[in-house]
Formats: C-alpha cells, sequence, structure tokens
C-alpha cells in the first residue's frame, strides 16, 4: 500500500482549489453584464461559486454576497489547516490577519461614531474561532468600552496605546501598523521554531518579500499624497523586509517623487515589479504575482495555504469590484483596469 505524503496532498488539494479560480474570460463576460442581478447569475452558472450560491437570490446586496463568499473562504481555509496539520505559523498567522481585519473594521465604525452598525457585518462563522468576544463589541460605544471587550487578548496592550484624540477620532493608521507589526513579530519567532532550516528559510524569505512589497507602496503613497517627513515615514513602516539601513536612508533621501520611484527600481524587489506607482496598487499586485509564483513552484505546504488564501482573497476583490462597477455602470475597460489579473 503506497504512503501518502502529507505535504504532497496539501498541496495538490490546494492547487486542484486553484484550478477552479475566476479566469480572464470569467472577468470579461462579468463585466460586460447588465445588473448586478446578471453578475451573480454568471457567478451561479458558470463558475464554482455555483456550490454555495445556487439558492441566494440575483437580488442579493452587495454585502450579503461579500458575506457569504467570505464565509465560504473562511470554511475553505480552515479545512485546509486541518489538512496542513493544524496549528501551525502561518494558520496562526492567517487567523490573526482575520481578527485584526475585524478589529480595524469595528474601531473604524466606533471611530464615525457608527459602532452599532458592526452588528450588520458581525462574522458569525469566525467568533468560535477567536478569543476576541466580537458579539460584545456592536454594544461598545467608547475607548474604555473597547478595552473591556479585549481584555482576555494580547490586543489590549496594544489598542491601549492609541486613546482617540478631543473630538474622539481615532489614529486608525497607527492602530493597524501596531496590530500588523505585533502579528509579524509573532509569526517571526514561529517561523524562528521551526526545526527545518530550508522551511524556516523559505517561509522567512516569502514574509519578507510580502513587507517589502507593502512597505515600497507605503513609502510611495506617504510621500506623494502626504508629503510626510522621513520620520513620520518611518513609523509607517513594517519592521520586516529587507528595506533597511542605508538602502531606506538613500530612498528617503530623496524629495522628488520619481527619485524615488527610480531608487525603488533599483531595489531587489522594485525590478520585480510590474511597476511602481502608487496608483497601480503595487503592493496588492505584487503579493498577488508572488503567490502565484508559489502556488506553481513551492513544495512547502505552509507557502502553499498563504498563497492560496491571498489569491483567493484577491479574487473576492475583484468581484466586489466587478459588482461596483457594473452597478454604477462603468465602461466594461475600465472595471477590468480595477483588477488583480
Amino acid at each position: 500500500m503506497a504512503i501518502i505524503n502529507p505535504a504532497s496532498a496539501i498541496i495538490a488539494k490546494i492547487k486542484t482549489k486553484y484550478g477552479k479560480r475566476l479566469t480572464e474570460k470569467d472577468y470579461r463576460a462579468m463585466v460586460k453584464c447588465e445588473s448586478v442581478g446578471d453578475v451573480v447569475q454568471y457567478m451561479k452558472s458558470y463558475t464554482h461559486y455555483q456550490m454555495f450560491l445556487d439558492k441566494v437570490s440575483n437580488d442579493i446586496h452587495r454585502g450579503n454576497l461579500e458575506q457569504i463568499i467570505r464565509e465560504r473562504q473562511f470554511e475553505e481555509l480552515l479545512t485546509l489547516c486541518k489538512y496542513n496539520q493544524g496549528d501551525t505559523p502561518v494558520t496562526r498567522y492567517l487567523l490573526r490577519s482575520t481578527e485584526i481585519s475585524e478589529l480595524m473594521k469595528f474601531i473604524t465604525l466606533l471611530s464615525i461614531r457608527r459602532p452599532q452598525e458592526y452588528l450588520f457585518s458581525l462574522p458569525l462563522y469566525f467568533t468560535q474561532h477567536t478569543d476576541i468576544e466580537l458579539e460584545k463589541l456592536a454594544a461598545v460605544h467608547d475607548f474604555k468600552g473597547l478595552l473591556s471587550v479585549l481584555e482576555r487578548t494580547d490586543y489590549a496592550e496594544i489598542i491601549r496605546q492609541f486613546p482617540p484624540d478631543d473630538n474622539g477620532e481615532y489614529n486608525l493608521a497607527a492602530i493597524e501598523d501596531a496590530l500588523e507589526n505585533d502579528n509579524l513579530d509573532k509569526l517571526y519567532t514561529d517561523i524562528g521554531s521551526i526545526k527545518n532550516k530550508k522551511d524556516r528559510n523559505e517561509l522567512k524569505k516569502l514574509f519578507d518579500t510580502l513587507s517589502d512589497y507593502q512597505n515600497y507602496s507605503r513609502i510611495i503613497r506617504l510621500k506623494k499624497n502626504y508629503h510626510m517627513s522621513n520620520d513620520a515615514i518611518r513609523k509607517h513602516l513594517l519592521h520586516y523586509g529587507k528595506l533597511t539601513g542605508k538602502n531606506l536612508d538613500r530612498i528617503l533621501s530623496k524629495d522628488e517623487y520619481e527619485e524615488i520611484r527610480e531608487e525603488l527600481k533599483r531595489t531587489s524587489v522594485g525590478k520585480k515589479a510590474r511597476t511602481i506607482d502608487t496608483d497601480s496598487e503595487m503592493a496588492v499586485q505584487g503579493r498577488y504575482e508572488i503567490c502565484r509564483h508559489q502556488l506553481y513552484f513551492s513544495t512547502n505546504p505552509e507557502i502553499v495555504l498563504l498563497a492560496y488564501r491571498i489569491v483567493s482573497l484577491t479574487e473576492l476583490a475583484n468581484v466586489i469590484a466587478v459588482i461596483e462597477g457594473v452597478r454604477y455602470q462603468l465602461e466594461p475597460d475600465k472595471i477590468l483596469e480595477i483588477l488583480i489579473l
């Protein structure tokens, strides 16, 4: 009887799922639909979404459709995590990322004084997989209440550092930066405990690259759109990646946008980027292309799982962009320009 390699099994399972993804042909058909209902009908009739959208009405609200797809993707993630021997550095990182996403969603609503609206987007499917009492968030109306709900989690100490200002507004960017860096701190600690040196180095290299893409994109956006000082920009960068020391100093020393772009093009990640521009969603596009490459060539189940999760979330973003574009009657070519393909 043949012995099945668990790593090979999970990679094969993920690749099978990836093979059912939406294609450029699907997107081109969807952007030509005359209504949102037609888009939903296409997804139900010709794509892998038909498996769980068959009973969904074509006039479903965009927010409800997104919630259904997110739930399906999360259930899929949990199934893959079990195949991938359960509790691993990447699975822990992905679950924390989901928690951070929910926290930022709520704090954003709290900042604009509409916290009760969180109840309508509360992901019930996630509540049993997190220590955050998400159901209690919708009843929170102030900073003290938020800390009370989070008191039994690691997030309380982080968010405590960022109270609202006198107008009740929160520094959302600073909070998100702190949460993301904390997640990466924990991830890199977990990666350091991996016994296999090859696996350990591959994971670290991938996350360094993903962090570089985000930091490059942030530098461009903060320099071009917000004209931030170098010290302020440093505070908004992720603490990982290769963009450090003299490389970072040299890039930040440039004041003109074009000079910054030229410096970024000379870096290792910049040379691989299809384009370097704040309006091109460089980080999203770069991350997507790296993950597609890993799905085809990596033999590390942790990397393949991470890559599939990122590609799946990118597909969800594309679907929402198509629906919004059709809803507002944008030209098909204009919608395609927005998509990450």
